[in-house]
C-alpha cells in the first residue's frame, strides 16, 4: 500500500503518452508472438509418466485374440446391423460368454424407433467391486471424410467384445471392466452416466453396477482398415484428460510400431526431419489445440466421462499414411496388444490419476507446454489493458489540492457522476442477455447483427464530459481485465481469442476521445467489419478449416452452418456455457466500446 500512494501521489510523465500507443501494440505483437515461440524446443517439455504404477502394463502380452474370432465376431454384427437387432446380437454374445449384460432405454430416434444402450460388466475375480474400467464402442460413429455422416463402429465393437471375453475370469485383473456400447453417442453415453451415477432423476434406473470407474477408453473404427490413431482427449468447456493417460497410450502404439496423431496431424520426431518441418507441423498441432478447445465442444463420447472426473480419451482408426513406406494397415495383433496394455496399465493403480497434468497444451505426442508456460503470452496479450487503466486510474488523482475533491485521504482533479455509465452497462448486458433465450441458429445470427449495429440508435446514447468519458473507460476495461483473469482458469484457449479479439477493440474505441468526426466514422466502420463478432466468428473458423487442411482452402459456408448447428445442439444438450459466456460478456464489452463511438461529449 506505501509503494501504491507513493506511485499515486506522482504524475505521469509526460513523454509516456507519446509512446504509449507503441506500447501497448508492442506487447500485444509480442504476446502473439511469444504464443507461437510455445513450439521450441527450448520452452516445449518432454512428456513422462508420472504414475510409476503404468509402466508394468506396457511390458509384455499375455492375450492371444486370432483374426478368425475377431471376423467371426464383426460377422454377427454385421448381421445384427443388417436385422436392426444389435442390441440383442451384443447381449446375446456376452451371455454366451458368461458376462452379464444389460439394456438401457434412451428413448426414441429421429425415426420414432427406440433405442438401447447395451451394457456387459466383466466381474474381477479376486475383489470385491470397488473400483472399475471401462471400454466404451459406440454402435455408430462419424466418418473420417464426412464428419456429419455416421457408420456402423464393428471394429471398435468386435475388439471390445475380443478383449472382454478374453479378460474374463483372469486371475490377475483386481478391477471389474465395464463394456459399454451406446446407441446414439454423445447423448446416449450421458444417458447412461447420469443414471449410473443418480444425477439425473429422470433417468431411467440401471440394472446393475460396478465399481466407481476410475478411467477408461473409448473405440471409434469406422473404417476396418486404418493406417493410424488419432488420439482426441478435449472434453467439455475445455476440459482435459489427465496428461498420464494420454501417455500411456502413446508408449503403446509406438511400442505396437502404431503412428498416432493429434487432431489428424502428425509430427515426424526423428532427426533426419528438416528443422522447419518439425516447426510448421507443431505449430499445426498447436492452433489446433486452441482453436478446438476453444469451442467447448468434446470431439468424442470420452467428454461425457471427463463431467465426472473419469479420466477418458478417444481412440480413432485414420485413413491417413504417415510414411512413404507404409503399404499395409494396422494388423489385429498389434491393436489387440494396445487395448490390453492400457487396461493391465489401469489394473495396477492404486489410486485415482493426479500426479501428472491436467492443463496443458500439445505440440506433438511426444512435447507439450504446461500452464506455467503458455499463461505467460496470455498475460502479456492481456497487459496493456491493465496498463491502461492504471494509467487512466493515476489520471484522476493530482499531487497538489488545487481544484480537486478530496476523497477517502487522497485529492481528486473532478467529480464524476456514475449513473449514466451504469445504466449504460445495464443497457448493453440486458440487450445481450436477450440473445442467450434465441433458439434458432438463424435467428440468432440475424438477430445479433441488426441488434448489434442498430443499438446505437435505438438505446440511449451515451452522453458525457471528457472526464466521465475517462470513468468510462476505465470500467471497461477492469471488466474485460476480470474477465480474461477468470476465463484464462477455466479454458484458455477460450481467453486467448478472447483477448485477441477484444485488445484491437479497446485500441480503437480509445481514439473516440480525439472528438473529430473522420475519426469517429471510420472507427465505427471497423467496429462494423474487421472488429465485428461474427466476422471474427467466420474468421476463427476459416482459419481452423486452413490449419486443418494443412493448405489453402476456399471457404465453405455449408460446413460453416454445419458446425454451428453442431455447436447449438451441444449447447442445448450437453450444457457448454460458451454461449453463456459469448452473449454476457463478451458481446456486452463490444458494445460498450461500439456504441462509445456514438457518444455525445459536452
Amino acid at each position: 500500500m506505501p509503494l501504491l500512494s507513493n506511485l499515486l501521489s506522482r504524475d505521469i510523465p509526460k513523454n509516456f503518452y507519446k509512446f504509449q500507443f507503441q506500447l501497448y501494440s508492442g506487447l500485444f505483437l509480442l504476446g502473439i508472438l511469444g504464443f507461437l515461440y510455445l513450439t521450441s524446443p527450448i520452452v516445449s517439455r518432454r512428456t513422462y509418466l508420472s504414475e510409476n504404477a503404468l509402466s508394468p502394463g506396457l511390458v509384455s502380452s499375455d492375450l492371444y485374440i486370432s483374426v478368425e474370432h475377431i471376423r467371426n465376431i464383426m460377422g454377427r454384427l454385421r448381421t445384427g446391423f443388417k436385422n436392426n437387432d444389435i442390441a440383442d446380437v451384443i447381449q446375446l454374445m456376452l451371455n454366451e460368454n458368461g458376462i452379464e449384460a444389460y439394456k438401457q432405454d434412451i428413448g426414441r430416434n429421429s425415426t420414432d424407433k427406440p433405442e438401447e444402450n447395451i451394457y456387459g460388466i466383466v466381474r474381477a475375480p479376486r475383489l470385491a467391486s470397488t473400483e472399475s474400467i471401462i471400454l466404451v464402442a459406440p454402435l455408430y460413429v462419424r466418418t473420417q471424410t464426412k464428419p456429419q455422416q455416421n457408420k456402423a463402429n464393428l471394429f471398435g465393437i468386435a475388439h471390445t467384445l475380443a478383449i472382454g471375453f478374453a479378460l474374463h475370469r483372469k486371475p490377475y485383473m483386481s478391477k471389474d471392466i465395464i463394456l459399454l456400447f451406446p446407441a446414439a453417442q454423445e447423448y446416449g453415453t450421458r444417458v447412461w452416466l447420469d443414471a449410473y451415477y443418480n444425477s439425473n432423476p429422470q433417468a431411467s434406473l440401471l440394472d446393475a453396477h460396478a465399481g466407481s470407474i476410475q478411467a477408461g477408453l473409448a473405440l471409434e473404427f469406422p473404417y476396418e482398415k486404418f493406417y493410424s490413431i488419432d488420439l482426441r482427449h478435449n472434453g467439455i468447456n475445455g476440459q482435459l484428460t489427465n496428461l498420464d493417460l494420454i501417455n500411456t497410450v502413446v508408449h503403446l502404439c509406438e511400442k505396437n510400431s502404431i503412428a498416432t496423431t493429434f487432431y489428424g496431424v502428425y509430427v515426424e520426431l526423428s532427426t533426419n526431419e528438416a528443422f522447419i518441418n518439425y516447426i510448421i507441423q507443431s505449430t499445426r498441432t498447436l492452433l489446433l489445440n486452441v482453436f478446438t478447445l476453444a469451442t467447448g465442444i468434446s470431439n468424442g463420447v470420452h467428454g461425457q466421462f471427463l463431467r465426472y472426473r473419469i479420466e477418458m480419451i478417444t481412440i480413432f482408426g485414420s485413413l491417413d499414411k504417415h510414411h512413404e513406406y507404409q503399404n499395409s494397415p494396422v494388423t489385429m495383433r498389434a491393436f489387440d496388444d494396445v487395448i490390453e496394455g492400457f487396461i493391465r496399465s489401469l489394473n495396477n493403480l492404486l489410486e485415482r490419476f493426479h500426479q501428472s497434468f491436467f492443463f496443458y497444451l500439445h505440440i506433438n505426442r511426444r512435447n507439450f507446454v504446461s500452464i506455467a508456460t503458455y499463461m505467460v503470452p496470455l498475460g502479456l496479450i492481456a497487459l496493456p489493458a491493465l496498463i491502461r487503466s492504471l494509467v487512466i486510474y493515476m489520471s484522476f488523482f493530482t499531487s497538489s489540492s488545487t481544484d480537486s475533491v478530496a476523497m477517502h485521504g487522497r485529492t481528486m482533479k473532478f467529480d464524476a457522476e456514475y449513473s449514466p455509465i451504469f445504466i449504460e452497462i445495464f443497457q448493453c448486458l440486458a440487450f445481450s442477455y436477450v440473445l442467450t433465450w434465441i433458439p434458432l441458429k438463424l435467428s440468432l445470427l440475424g438477430v445479433c447483427l441488426i441488434t448489434m449495429l442498430l443499438s446505437p440508435f435505438i438505446l440511449r446514447r451515451f452522453r458525457s464530459n471528457v472526464h466521465q468519458f475517462d470513468h468510462f473507460q476505465f470500467i471497461t476495461l477492469l471488466i474485460g481485465s476480470a474477465l480474461l483473469g477468470c476465463l484464462s482458469l477455466l479454458n484458455f484457449s477460450m481467453a486467448l481469442l478472447t483477448a485477441c479479439f477484444l485488445m484491437p477493440c479497446y485500441l480503437i474505441a480509445g481514439g473516440i476521445k480525439l472528438d473529430h468526426w473522420f475519426i469517429k466514422f471510420s472507427c465505427r466502420f471497423l467496429f462494423i467489419t474487421f472488429l465485428n463478432p461474427l466476422v471474427f466468428l467466420a474468421l476463427y473458423h476459416y482459419l481452423a478449416q486452413i490449419i486443418m487442411a494443412g493448405t489453402f482452402v476456399f471457404p465453405d459456408f455449408a460446413q460453416f452452418s454445419n458446425d454451428l448447428d453442431t455447436y447449438f445442439a451441444s449447447y442445448h444438450l450437453y450444457n457448454t456455457w460458451t454461449v453463456d459466456v459469448v452473449c454476457l460478456t463478451i458481446v456486452p464489452i463490444w458494445l460498450l466500446l461500439y456504441r462509445s463511438t456514438f457518444g455525445i461529449q459536452f
